[in-house]
């Protein structure tokens, strides 16, 4: 019988991308999806845009996040010649709370 370490249930984003950062690391990893096509289920209903970080406090955990995903999507698009296209990003504030923050 052959030994599984890690099952991962989804092959969406996260799901390929924890079985991915495991088999580096010397894992035997399964990945089991429901769907027929990989990244077919939530993943694909995203929204597709590498985010920046705007919407969260300067300096804060998730705007760090953002910023570093950013930089670390970029380069292995590079790494691996994944076609990727910057087209930037129109925000219009609604009212003058978001104004500021924008602003800001």
């Amino acid at each position: 019988m052959q030994k599984i370490e890690c099952l991962i249930v989804g092959a969406g984003l996260i799901g390929l991308a924890m079985a991915k950062e495991l088999a580096k690391r010397g894992y035997s990893v399964i990945v089991i999806e429901q769907e027929p096509f990989i990244g077919n289920h939530t993943s694909s209903r995203n929204s597709e845009v590498i985010h920046a970080g705007i919407y969260y406090p300067p300096n804060s955990l998730k705007a760090y996040h953002c910023v570093k995903g950013k930089e670390l999507i970029y380069q292995y698009c590079k790494n691996f010649h994944v076609p990727y296209q910057k087209i930037g990003k129109l925000i219009i504030a609604t009212n003058k709370k978001k104004m500021i923050f924008f602003i800001n």
